[in-house]
């Protein structure tokens, strides 16, 4: 029968024995509690923990969860028996994946014996990986399979997939070949029972299709509108631009100051509904490449071209540096110029008049790194905490103050992440902000595949 864990305190050594833990998930608050349940546990029982966080937003907000719980961090942390390492390390390429997992899970095993702790423990959360989940748990399971441990030593490795990336037959597959730990009515519990593991995979199959067939739905009507909508649109901008440039007659100051803010208006709408698209199209499950050979000084000198005029109307200076021995990268463009527009025209929106927006290009051993920066007030540190999150992802009664700062920063961080980037952000809470991002030079290996 299904087994209730009434106190998550012990949910980890009530599941049948084996270390190796599948856990499913159905929002980024679901994950959160999982981790902290897990990674309590393991400090509380004197293990070695490797929390592999997805970044460093998410890394300090359940930082912070973990203290609420009543777990001192900071004392953990400086006797080295908790270290949060972010997932970008792991460099999530098949190609060189299992060396680095062999040398984490290694370097665990000696921290153990060196440091005398009852055992090991860490986690891998499986996003983003479409039909190929498959291929790297395998690599995980190759990986676990070759270390020896000490039989007194606790080995216990948990791998957590959100519901909505998963295929039925991936779902299937895990429910027969791992102890799979669920949260059911409120509470977190695993399934052992064949009946019970077989009622439960038709309720989340079919879950997941009802939801798949709803987003599907909102989601096409989303895109016809939104494509509806911009035929008038770049009317309205196409009309304006000629308007401005004197091909029906010469416009007095009046009328140009109205006609370019007609403009600047249609081009800030369009952007919107470009974003909107882009996150659908994310959502879908739409993360292909196509990679070609990008002239980084040209494509920035284009971005400050097509937002100099929003630049102009607030009096901001719009500033490019782009070092010397910047070259070519291979990237997809199209990606990589909402990357770029996204970032700036933001940095535009959220410096007040007469302030500066500087960015700057240069690199740095194999990768391009670019800063946005800018001379305005900045956001609240519980904003930035969120603002690469999805709006499915947050709470939108708890957003609405960087709500302006618009969907574009979600897109912004998936396209770095499709490009195997990283990026981050530098703020004084109430003053300017510096974003920087990083994306490999030359991306042949590994990415390529993804076209």
């Amino acid at each position: 029968m299904e087994k209730i864990i009434v106190d998550n305190s012990v949910l980890f050594s009530s599941v049948p024995q084996s270390n190796q833990i599948s856990a499913i998930y159905r929002d980024i608050a679901e994950l959160t509690e999982l981790l902290i349940i897990y990674f309590k546990q393991g400090i509380e029982t004197g293990e070695y923990c490797l929390w592999i966080s997805p970044d460093d937003l998410f890394a300090e907000e359940t930082k912070n969860e973990l203290k609420k719980s009543g777990i001192d961090v900071e004392r953990f942390i400086n006797s080295s028996q908790l270290e949060i390492l972010p997932a970008e390390s792991l460099h999530k390429n098949i190609l060189t994946l299992e060396s680095r997992i062999t040398e984490l899970v290694e370097k665990g095993y000696e921290k153990v014996l060196s440091k005398d702790f009852t055992g090991f423990r860490t986690n891998f959360d499986f996003t983003n990986l479409g039909i190929t989940i498959e291929n790297y748990l395998g690599i995980y399971k190759n990986v676990i399979n070759k270390i020896a441990f000490n039989n007194s030593k606790n080995l216990t490795f948990l791998y957590t997939f959100p519901l909505d990336e998963l295929s039925g037959i991936t779902l299937l597959a895990l429910m027969e070949e791992n102890s799979i730990v669920v949260k059911r009515k409120r509470k977190w519990k695993y399934l052992e029972n064949l009946e019970i593991q077989t009622e439960f995979k038709k309720t989340l199959i079919k879950e997941k299709n009802e939801s798949e067939f709803l987003n599907r739905v909102k989601n096409e009507f989303i895109m016809n509108l939104s494509h509806e909508l911009r035929t008038p649109l770049n009317s309205v901008i196409g009309f304006s631009d000629l308007l401005l440039e004197g091909a029906f007659g010469s416009l007095n100051t009046r009328q140009s100051k109205y006609v370019n803010n007609i403009l600047i208006s249609g081009k800030n709408l369009l952007e919107i509904i470009n974003n909107l698209l882009d996150i659908l199209k994310l959502e879908a499950g739409d993360r292909s490449l196509n990679y070609e050979i990008v002239d980084i000084a040209s494509l920035l000198t284009d971005i400050r071209m097509s937002l100099l005029s929003s630049a102009s109307n607030k009096k901001i200076v719009l500033e490019l540096k782009i070092d010397a021995s910047i070259e070519n990268i291979r990237a997809d463009k199209t990606k990589l110029r909402q990357i770029l527009y996204n970032l700036v025209s933001n940095a535009i929106r959220f410096t007040p008049k007469k302030g500066k927006v500087t960015v700057s290009a240069f690199k740095k051993e194999n990768m391009l790194e670019i800063i946005v920066s800018d001379t305005g007030e900045g956001m609240f540190k519980k904003y930035y905490e969120k603002m690469f999150m999805s709006s499915t992802q947050t709470n939108p009664s708890t957003t609405l103050g960087y709500l302006e700062a618009g969907v574009g920063l979600y897109i912004v961080k998936n396209f770095i992440d499709l490009h195997r980037g990283k990026i981050w952000v530098d703020y004084r809470e109430g003053k300017d902000s510096t974003f920087t991002f990083a994306l490999p030079i030359d991306s042949a290996e590994g990415p390529l595949s993804r076209k």
